[in-house]
Order: C-alpha cells, then sequence, then structure tokens
C-alpha cells in the first residue's frame, strides 16, 4: 500500500472529526472511564424503557419568560508567600454573576441583577483580610477585595477552587433571590445543578465530564437530530432528572461540517423532586427552546452549545469585571510597596 493510499485508510477507518469550539475554551466531551457512573447509579427507565424508537410529544404550551443564569470568574492575580520554610498559596479574585430576562410575548430580552464581587483567599489554614486595593493617583475608585474562608488543601490548585466555589455561592444566592414560582417562568441556570437548588430552575450543561448511560442507551445519543432528546434518567445520589438533547440548526449537519456525531449535545438537569408529568412536560419543551436560543457560529466559537443569551451575559460581565491589566498592575503595584523582607 502506497503511502498516500495509508494515510486516507487510517482517516477512513478511525473517524477522527473536528471539535469546533476554540483552544481556548475546554472542550465539550471529557468524558473518562474513571468517571463513569455504575447502572445502579442511575435510573434510565424512569420516563420509559423504550429508548429505540423513543420521540418526545409536543409540550402542551411554553413558557413566555425565561431566565438565562450564569457567572463568569477571573483569577486577577496568584499569591505564594509564608513563614520560615512554609509555603502558602493564595489568590486575588473577581466574580460576576447576572441574569438574562427574556419576554417571549414582546420579544425583549434585557440583563438584570448583575453583581460583580472581588475576592481573597488562601489554602490552608491562612486566614485572609479583606483588602482595600488604592487606585493611583489620588483616586477614590478602590478595588475592595472580600476575605473568602476557605476549606482548601494547600496547593496551587487551591486557587481556583477558591473562586470557582465563590461564583457558584454567588449564583446560588441570586438564584435565591429572584425566587421565581411563576408556571408560565422557566429558569435555566448555565451550569450543572446544586444540591439546593430550587426545583423550578433548570440545569444546563453543555460540557460533558461524566458516562452517565451504559452503551446500550447511550447509543441513541449519536442519533439524535436537532430538536430531538433522549428519555429522562434518575440521577440517584443528586436527586435530579436528566436528558440530553441536540442542539444547533437542523440545516446543518455535524457530518457536513466535518465535525463528530456528538456535536451539540447538552445535558439538562432537573430536581426530582416534582413529579415526573411535569418534568416530562419541561423536557419538552426545551426540545424547542434550546435550538431556538442555540448561538450561531459566526457569534460563538462554542455555537450551538452556548446559548445566545448567555453568551450575551457573558460579554456584559466581562465588561464589567474591569480590565484584567490593569487591575492586575494595581495589584503589582500594592504588593510592591511593601517592599522586600528585611
Amino acid at each position: 500500500m502506497s503511502e498516500e493510499n495509508y494515510v486516507s485508510s487510517f482517516w477512513r477507518s478511525h473517524n477522527f472529526r473536528l471539535e469546533p469550539w476554540g483552544n481556548d475554551y475546554e472542550p465539550p466531551i471529557q468524558i473518562s472511564e474513571e468517571l463513569s457512573l455504575s447502572e445502579s447509579d442511575v435510573n434510565p427507565t424512569v420516563e420509559t424503557d423504550n429508548w429505540d424508537s423513543f420521540e418526545s410529544l409536543q409540550p402542551r404550551s411554553l413558557p413566555n419568560r425565561l431566565i438565562f443564569i450564569d457567572g463568569r470568574r477571573r483569577l486577577d492575580a496568584a499569591l505564594v508567600g509564608g513563614d520560615g520554610n512554609t509555603i502558602t498559596y493564595g489568590v486575588f479574585g473577581t466574580i460576576a454573576v447576572g441574569a438574562v430576562v427574556v419576554d417571549r410575548t414582546i420579544p425583549k430580552a434585557s440583563c438584570i441583577e448583575i453583581d460583580v464581587r472581588r475576592v481573597l483567599g488562601f489554602g490552608g489554614e491562612q486566614d485572609a483580610v479583606s483588602t482595600p486595593i488604592p487606585c493611583p493617583l489620588g483616586s477614590k475608585a478602590e478595588l475592595l477585595y472580600t476575605a473568602i474562608k476557605s476549606n482548601q488543601p494547600n496547593t496551587p490548585e487551591a486557587r481556583s477552587a477558591i473562586v470557582q466555589n465563590s461564583m457558584l455561592a454567588a449564583e446560588e444566592q441570586l438564584v435565591s433571590k429572584l425566587n421565581v414560582k411563576d408556571a408560565d417562568t422557566l429558569v435555566i441556570r448555565d451550569g450543572a445543578l446544586r444540591y439546593e437548588s430550587p426545583t423550578s430552575t433548570l440545569g444546563y450543561i453543555k460540557t460533558m465530564h461524566k458516562q452517565y448511560l451504559s452503551e446500550n442507551y447511550a447509543a441513541l445519543l449519536w442519533k439524535l437530530l436537532p430538536g430531538q432528546r433522549t428519555p429522562i434518567f434518575h440521577i440517584k445520589d443528586r436527586s435530579q432528572y436528566s436528558w440530553y438533547l441536540k442542539s444547533g440548526d437542523s440545516q446543518h449537519s455535524p457530518q457536513q461540517l466535518g465535525y463528530h456525531d456528538l456535536h451539540g449535545i447538552v445535558r439538562l438537569e432537573l430536581s426530582s423532586k416534582i413529579d415526573i408529568e411535569t418534568a416530562k412536560e419541561i423536557a419538552n419543551q426545551t426540545c424547542y427552546l434550546i435550538p431556538y436560543y442555540a448561538s450561531h457560529p459566526s457569534r460563538d466559537p462554542r455555537a450551538p452549545q452556548n446559548l445566545a443569551p448567555v453568551s450575551a451575559l457573558e460579554r456584559e460581565l466581562g465588561r464589567r469585571m474591569g480590565d484584567a491589566i490593569l487591575i492586575k498592575r494595581r495589584l503589582q503595584c500594592f504588593l510592591a510597596s511593601f517592599g522586600g523582607n528585611e
């Protein structure tokens, strides 16, 4: 076999395909066998045991009001220090959370409840102290970094965990503050649900870290078309219903673009404290709502998984967080003002 034929044969037989998300983002599929759940952890037949020819029903109605919730985090400056031979790791970080409210009857979208916070924390048993960072040239626009009590081990990885957990806690506070109980409103939170999340909140996961379904059930994921979903399954230890859905434009198949067949797959979560019939109705609603609000590749490198309202919210949160370079420069000037060790 010639080298040219060998190369062609390799690519045909191995079925490698493009990952459309850019290298600046973590890939949407990161499943490891070590993260797979056993069949005892998941009940795939809570809605139906017919996964071979499952078709979701049309929803009776669609909610007129949608609320999309998301947060952003940034490590402004990494810290390392300590007394004697002890090294302590810490971080200055900025978090921002907010919501986009979409009124489908107008239609109109608006950002609400945007909250920007700056946090300071350390790993191990080192306590932090809330610290104002002065602005040069006599301005009163100081940056206040609030001390965070962390339970993270004293490792470099503690820095990301401190900022991440602060952002998730702020998102939980925002969800509780909204306190939406209107039957005509659906709340979609970008990311997995927490255990204390309200029953009316839908978790939207665009990256797959775990394999929740065995091979027999997971085979359906490769066959889904945009707007189609899997049956609902029950994640027992998290007390949540979940289902997979194919997002995107039905006029453009992954094969036409050179992408793999799982491109556009997202997973949704809902508290299992609600009855299964209500969960089925919400799952059927997502078959229409998620593709409708899916982002387009010309505007978002994480299309179609990243939702357009969430993408707009991310941009606004990033703007409100301030310029990363200028903020890091101010932190450097602040730390340098203390001079070296004597």
